[in-house]
């Protein structure tokens, strides 16, 4: 009778296994999102501008755009012999009446849930539960932009998170893209990531 049931859990574990996971969110490739493609590079992005868009990357209680965080996926394809160094990559957003903003550093995104704390010389006699903070969750950097050098062939991706709602005409502006060991500047990207209206 023992070996019934292990066989039986068996079999019910190879199942499970067999059936697709549920929807898991993947980064595509640059040319999935709005792109543009010079000296043998490509850079795609996509800002997320909706709850429906942030929910299944970084989770149902992160609701960015409600606390003004648009976060933008940004992915660089090097189809290039040499390396890209990004190192001193700059990325800003150019709102359609020509307004730059830069990204927020990711440790500085979860900052903007907490309202400001006054300081007090009052003393409680017993402790305060202290608010979670909804923008506090651990793929806010896990899948922030990092990467430093792109190989040829190979490609990088992450989110930059900017203090701006989207808007019809929006641009992304990527500079400071470096060819690895001469140092050799590529000429800069900007390209619209949001439809004009």
């Amino acid at each position: 009778m023992g070996g019934f049931v292990t066989l039986s859990i068996t079999l019910a574990l190879v199942g499970s296994a067999a059936m697709p996971a549920a929807d898991v969110w993947r980064v595509g490739k640059a040319a999935d999102y709005p792109n543009q493609t010079g000296n043998q590079i490509t850079i795609g992005a996509k800002p997320l501008s909706s709850e429906a868009d942030t929910e299944p990357v970084f989770g149902k209680k992160a609701d960015f755009n409600k606390y003004g965080i648009l976060p933008v996926l940004v992915v660089i394809e090097n189809r290039r012999s040499k390396t890209l160094d990004l190192r001193d990559l700059e990325v800003t957003l150019v709102g359609r009446k020509g307004q730059h903003v830069d990204p927020l550093k990711p440790d500085e995104v979860a900052y903007i849930a907490l309202p400001a704390q006054r300081p007090s010389n009052v003393k409680l006699p017993f402790p305060t539960a202290k608010k979670k903070n909804p923008l506090a969750v651990p793929e806010l950097t896990g899948r922030a932009f990092v990467s430093k050098l792109v190989p040829p062939g190979d490609s990088a991706s992450g989110f930059f998170y900017f203090e701006a709602q989207a808007e019809p005409g929006m641009k992304l502006y990527v500079n400071n893209l470096r060819e690895q060991p001469s140092g050799e500047e590529i000429l800069y990207f900007e390209f619209p990531i949001t439809e004009q209206q």
